[in-house]
């Protein structure tokens, strides 16, 4: 019983090891189509690091030679989801996603990254990259991309920073009101008046007219907004299941 146990033991052991490598994180660049040299791969691979470790957002990119007849956005989802892609319990993260023979990009952008990086900005990335994935030259296409990520996420997180602040520095400014008030409530001794006759002495003023003036007038307008027209992007879908975005097209 005690060898059985020390067997089962071990091999639950090796099961939870082999589980905890292949949900571990794949290498931010798999170039599966063999699109990069050697020397351009160790660049970009650092390049990729170095954004993500900085940011603490995983900026991702995969070559494939096919799809294999499946949609292109639920193959850039399942690499995401599978290879354990994304910082923190909301997986931040952006992936960009190449299939050869269909000639697809896709780029997916999860939890934090999915407010920085919108379809509207996939589009915008996307309309960068499209003529050098075309001409072949993928490794500046890559590096575009992947700049043009860590300022959009670098934008949101500003943005975030400042709408904190004026938040902060409003709520302060109306305690601060409210504190004066009621300090200048609590040096109060004599209530206001309506007319002056209070403060007139008995026998000493006589008044013979009275006049109703108009000294001011309140105008009241109202904003009457423009019509503006809308227009549809080019996004191929975007992604709702919870911050999620997946847009793209040929190349």
């Amino acid at each position: 019983m005690k060898r059985f146990f020390s067997v089962f033991l071990a091999m639950t052991l090796v099961v939870m090891l082999s589980i905890s490598v292949s949900a571990a994180q794949m290498p931010r660049l798999v170039d599966s189509a063999d699109l990069l040299s050697a020397d351009q791969e160790s660049d970009l691979l650092a390049w990729l690091d170095q954004v993500s470790e900085e940011l603490q957002v995983d900026v991702a990119v995969v070559t494939m030679e096919s799809c294999g007849g499946h949609d292109p956005d639920d193959v850039v989802a399942a690499y995401y989801d599978d290879y354990g892609f994304g910082y923190g319990t909301n997986r931040d993260g952006v992936v960009l996603m190449l299939a050869m023979e269909e000639r697809d990009w896709r780029i997916l952008s999860n939890g934090f990254a999915a407010d920085a990086i919108t379809l509207n900005d996939i589009d915008r990335i996307g309309d960068s990259i499209v003529g050098d994935l075309s001409g072949g030259d993928y490794y500046e296409a890559f590096m575009t991309y992947a700049t043009m990520c860590k300022g959009e996420i670098e934008d949101e997180r500003q943005f975030d920073f400042d709408l904190s602040l004026g938040i902060s520095v409003f709520i302060g400014l109306v305690v601060a009101l409210i504190a004066v008030e009621v300090m200048r409530g609590g040096h109060r001794s004599v209530r206001s008046q309506t007319g002056a006759r209070e403060y007139a002495v008995p026998g000493g003023l006589k008044v013979t007219r009275s006049n109703d003036l108009f000294l001011y007038r309140t105008v009241n307008r109202v904003h009457r907004p423009k019509e503006t027209s809308s227009s549809s992007g080019s996004s191929f879908r975007g992604g709702g299941g919870g911050g999620r975005n997946i847009g793209g097209g040929k190349f």
